[in-house]
């Protein structure tokens, strides 16, 4: 058993045991959880005759029941035990190390006599060691990659046995190349429409390595070295751009300002004063306007297709998904005449811009790009499952 797991054993057992007494932990055959709840209390007060007792009990029967589990392994003769048998020297090991902090007093009064499993806690280490490196060469022999994983995964329990254990680092290199699946994404174009070599290059830029995970390895260029597993197709199907539209809009913006002041007469023609004896003023209020042409230039292009996942094993087509990829290019210039107070912000923003050339149907079709390879690293992310058998 991992250090961490052993760590988790005793902070489960702490936290169980402070929901129940430790007689009743007992009763109910929790004893590490007993032993616990009564060291706790023991260390606070070792005086106390019952903790005592259920302490005692606990730990003799929790020892027992773990003594006894390893015999019966043993006795089985199997090669596969020793794992098992570690844990519950482990468990043996840090129960006693609940028990041994505790109060020379309570020491005496349970019995208590230190055990050491150190020795026996390292021949099932080795032995353990051992059958999970025979195993995972065995495993790597038969050449399946589900296989090749779990000798990975053997081959790490031998590290955490022995850190430096033979040439277990080169095998569970071996074991991880073996067990990974390799996928190369390749485009293809069936649109009727040719695409400079660039928007391919551009596409297969796509930062596919971000999607590498445990057994997954994405490439975007072959290496001739590598069998791959499966392949992802982005096959555009169709690629249309719009005609280019030009149209002037003519359209006036008001605005209210104040402009001076009247003051406010009451019915006999005199100046309202307030309750400070101040005459009261009514601002004036002036309309502003100002008349504006403007010019929107609006051409778009569309690249739509599919992501195709196909099994290299089996030359079969496993899903397909659709993928579509929009760009459009809509430009606004205005001139104005007239108040240009009177403006809206986003109107003066496009006051006196020029006019610009429209894209070319190449260069509005490569602007689809980015948003095309964000679209497709997406799909193939959410499909990854797929790829890891």
């Amino acid at each position: 058993m991992k250090i961490k797991h052993i760590i988790y054993f005793i902070t489960f057992a702490l936290l169980t045991s402070s929901c129940a007494s430790s007689s009743k932990l007992l009763q109910k055959g929790e004893y590490d959880e007993a032993i616990v709840k009564s060291a706790k209390k023991l260390q606070k007060n070792p005086d106390k005759i019952d903790e005592i007792k259920t302490l005692k009990k606990a730990y003799t029967l929790a020892n027992n029941k773990d003594i006894e589990a390893i015999k019966q392994l043993k006795m089985s003769g199997q090669p596969d035990i020793f794992d098992r048998v570690v844990m519950y020297y482990n468990r043996l090991v840090h129960r006693q190390e609940v028990v041994e902090r505790l109060p020379d007093q309570v020491l005496s009064a349970i019995g208590f006599i230190y055990t050491d499993y150190s020795m026996e806690l390292i021949k099932s280490k080795k032995k353990a060691a051992e059958f999970f490196y025979a195993h995972a060469l065995s495993l790597l022999k038969t050449g399946d990659k589900m296989d090749a994983r779990q000798a990975y995964n053997e081959l790490a329990r031998v590290k955490d046995y022995f850190p430096v254990y033979m040439d277990v680092d080169s095998r569970m290199n071996e074991a991880y190349v073996s067990g990974t699946n390799n996928i190369i994404f390749i485009i293809n174009n069936e649109s009727r429409t040719v695409l400079p070599e660039e928007f391919e290059s551009e596409l297969l830029k796509i930062s596919l390595k971000k999607l590498n995970k445990q057994w997954l390895n994405f490439d975007t260029y072959i290496d001739e070295n590598i069998d791959y597993d499966y392949s992802v197709f982005l096959t555009l199907r169709k690629i249309a751009t719009s005609p280019e539209r030009v149209k002037e809009v003519h359209y006036k913006e008001t605005k209210e300002i104040e402009d001076g002041f009247d003051y406010l007469l009451d019915e006999n023609g005199n100046v309202k004063k307030d309750s400070a004896g101040n005459d009261i003023k009514v601002p004036k209020i002036k309309i502003i306007s100002c008349h504006i042409t403007e010019t929107q230039l609006f051409k778009s292009a569309l690249v739509n297709g599919t992501l195709d996942f196909y099994d290299n094993v089996t030359n079969q087509l496993i899903k397909t998904q659709p993928i579509a990829s929009e760009f459009v290019f809509d430009y606004r210039f205005a001139t104005a005449v007239g108040d240009l107070d009177a403006l809206k912000t986003e109107t003066k923003q496009i006051i006196g811009l020029k006019p610009i050339p429209f894209p070319t149907d190449l260069q509005i079709i490569f602007d689809t790009n980015e948003d095309l390879k964000s679209k497709a690293k997406s799909t193939i992310s959410a499909n990854r499952k797929i790829l890891l058998y």
